[in-house]
C-alpha cells in the first residue's frame, strides 16, 4: 500500500481579516523554492476562509494553526514564520526529493512556465 501524498499545490493561507508585508515573502519563497527544485507543484496565495477545494499542502502563520487544522481534512498544516519559511519550504522539498510520505512530479520542460515580467525585463 502506498501511503505517499501526491503533492500537486501548496497554498499559502492568510486571513481575510489581514494579509501582511511579511506573509507576502514567505508565499514569494515557497514559490521560488518550488521553482528551483523544478517540481510540477503549484504554490497559491489564498485567505484561509476561502481556500481552494484540492491542495496537499497547507502553510500559515503559526497564530492560525488551530483554524488551519479544522479547515484542512486531509491536508499537510505547516506553520511557519517569514523567519523560518525558507527552512520549511527547503524541509518540504527535501522530504519530497526522498519520496517517503511526499512525492511530486518533476517539471516537464515541455510544458508552459510562468514567466515574471518587471517593465522590459525578464525575471
Amino acid at each position: 500500500m502506498d501511503v505517499s501524498m501526491h503533492v500537486r499545490t501548496v497554498v499559502c493561507a492568510y486571513s481575510r481579516e489581514e494579509l501582511p508585508t511579511s506573509w507576502l515573502q514567505v508565499f514569494r519563497r515557497f514559490e521560488r523554492a518550488f521553482e528551483k527544485a523544478k517540481l510540477d507543484v503549484r504554490v497559491r496565495l489564498d485567505p484561509l476562509e476561502d481556500l481552494p477545494d484540492d491542495f496537499e499542502i497547507l502553510v500559515v502563520p503559526a497564530r492560525l494553526r488551530r483554524r488551519a487544522d479544522e479547515l484542512a481534512q486531509r491536508a499537510r498544516v505547516v506553520p511557519v514564520s517569514r523567519e523560518t519559511a525558507a527552512g520549511a519550504a527547503g524541509a518540504l522539498i527535501a522530504e519530497i526529493e526522498r519520496g517517503d510520505a511526499l512525492r511530486a512530479d518533476a517539471l516537464r520542460s515541455e510544458a508552459p512556465r510562468a514567466v515574471h515580467v518587471r517593465g522590459m525585463r525578464e525575471l
